[in-house]
């Protein structure tokens, strides 16, 4: 092993490194290595370099422009996108080297270059990331900051906001400092910032404090839900600097997602014993995932109730086509033979009411052992309709409603949580309606159902996002359903039959990979505009409104 100093250009401006040049014959992986808030290679990367190179591959640690001994003026101004832009540009640089092997480049950060490492291993290709004590949640980390310190911090942050705008130097505070002081980092821990500096090395904490307007805006984190390459999130569960518990979910979100926990605060792991066992768990990882050997990746997995006809069956299809693995119910097992001859038998097929518990449980947890022993969406998307005036409908219609659009999500869903809360990275896709805006005449029990389920979906949503999982509810206008043949009344007719299966169908699989929207609103864009306005007009015209669509 040897190291050498190097330089590289990013936006035409010169970032200074180190390159640790491994003892192996040909081309090997290359981890590239940057440091968090402010900090400088010389504070402790070569410990972990020198260890890595040691095991084989070769490794790139360099300073972000307007730190350490890269250029860039004025000094000791962060921001986010230029370091963004300094990562690809010593990706590219270590893939230029022949020495490297271009497909095998590992991104390694640790705090806010954690994150940074999480927000760049998708767009640069990275065949692996490892992520240490990491920044993953700009809000959560701005809720960790007591208040009156927030608000200081704001105030130096505006007054270096409009130095700026002035064309002035920038106004610094310090990286770390006593807890009271405005300073970016004041937990009790922080002292141990300073402690990873070498003995005489002159190094400067400070940092332009605009920083602090725009931390909370990054949420790395989120970039893992969409990432299918090796990932080692380690968090130290004392961390007092980047709360641990978004980074144990971002972690969890991650497909291929390791995570480690440490008893420990933030700085404890570039030192000492924390160091040996956090360094020989990063090794340990490198060599699993860069073996070229390891193992084929288990496909995702979905259970869908009413998957034998309308939007059931057409999410199914949708599913199967991105390479899902469905577990299809349906009460009518004839409608589940035509999907298997449709979709193959590589898929689970059960003929489920949702109102029997005990079928219910037994089919999850069928479906979850042949699994890993979990699965990770669940849609309740089965539901019955009857559109006509109360009292023209029977009692039994009435009530079919409610034990089916009522107790059926209710049943799934508490009997799916077992094997959602073993993924970290579950969700729950309710199918809801538009009708969940205003009590709908001739259709007032449907209507009120799906108040329930919005309802559920909203505070399901915040109780269970503590788990990793994710509840959303999907709102189409009327859709060409076989549920809808038989439908009829003014208020179909009013608004008319404009959607198709297909169009729902489409929203649930975007509902499966996004994890920020609680509503997903169906409709057309005339009927949206129309709706926008009637539901911001005063209660009694809006009322009026409904009471003429519906022909009362």
């Amino acid at each position: 092993m040897d190291r050498f100093d190097i330089t590289f250009t990013s936006d035409s401006q010169a970032c200074a490194g180190w390159f640790y040049r491994a003892a192996v014959e040909g081309p090997a992986p290359c981890i590239v290595m940057a440091h968090g808030l402010a900090g400088v290679k010389e504070m402790r990367l070569d410990a972990y370099a020198e260890r890595f190179a040691g095991q084989g591959y070769h490794v790139l640690v360099f300073d972000y422009r307007h730190f350490g001994a890269s250029a860039g003026t004025p000094r000791q101004v962060l921001d986010i996108g230029k370091q963004h832009t300094d990562w690809i540009a010593a990706v590219d640089y270590a893939r230029s080297r022949p020495e490297v092997d271009s497909s095998r480049i590992v991104l390694w950060g640790s705090s806010l270059s954690g994150g940074h490492a999480m927000a760049l291993a998708k767009p640069v290709g990275a065949a692996a990331a490892i992520a240490q004590v990491p920044h993953t949640d700009g809000i959560a980390s701005l809720l960790a900051i007591p208040p009156v310190q927030s608000l200081r911090l704001t105030g130096h942050a505006l007054y270096d906001v409009v130095r700026s705008a002035l064309g002035l130097s920038p106004h610094y505070v310090a990286a770390s400092g006593e807890p009271g002081s405005p300073a970016l980092m004041t937990a009790p821990e922080a002292a141990g910032y300073l402690q990873l500096v070498p003995q005489g090395h002159q190094f400067d904490q400070r940092v332009a404090a605009r920083f602090a307007l725009r931390v909370g805006l990054y949420s790395p984190g989120r970039a893992l839900r969409d990432l299918d390459i090796p990932v080692l999130v380690q968090v130290a569960t004392k961390d007092e600097t980047t709360p641990p518990t978004p980074a144990v979910k971002a972690g969890k979100r991650a497909r291929r997602g390791v995570v480690r926990t440490y008893d420990c605060g933030h700085f404890a792991p570039y030192l000492g014993e924390t160091f040996e066992t956090i360094v020989t768990d990063q090794i340990q990882f490198l060599q699993q995932a860069l073996d070229s050997n390891q193992e084929t990746l288990m496909p995702r997995t979905v259970v869908i109730t009413g998957a034998g006809a309308g939007i059931g069956r057409a999410a199914a299809r949708r599913f199967a086509a991105k390479g899902w693995t469905l577990c299809a119910t349906d009460v009518d097992s004839s409608a589940l033979d035509e999907l298997r001859a449709d979709l193959g038998d590589q898929h689970t097929y059960a003929s489920l009411d949702v109102t029997d518990k005990a079928e219910i449980a037994r089919v999850f947890a069928e479906f979850a052992a042949a699994h890993g022993g979990s699965f990770e969406v669940l849609v309740n998307n089965a539901g019955v309709a009857f559109i006509d005036k109360f009292e023209d409908m029977t009692l039994e219609q009435h009530e079919l409603i409610t034990r089916v659009n009522v107790n059926g999500v209710l049943n799934c869903t508490y009997l799916a949580f077992p094997h959602l809360s073993k993924t970290g990275d579950a969700k729950v896709i309710n199918m809801c309606s538009l009708s969940a805006e205003y009590g709908v005449p001739s259709e007032a029990t449907y209507s009120a159902s799906k108040f329930w389920v919005r309802g559920f979906t909203e505070a399901m949503n915040i109780e269970w996002e503590r788990h990793g999982i994710h509840v959303c509810d999907i709102m189409p206008n009327f859709v060409a359903t076989p549920m809808m043949d038989a439908a009829h009344g003014d208020i179909v007719d009013s608004i008319g039959i404009n959607l198709t299966a297909d169009d729902v169908a489409t929203t649930i699989l975007e509902a499966a990979e996004d994890r920020a929207r609680v509503h997903w609103i169906v409709d057309t864009t005339k009927l949206k505009i129309v709706r926008a306005i009637t539901n911001n007009v005063p209660a009694p015209i809006r009322r009026r409104l409904i009471k003429k669509f519906a022909g009362f």
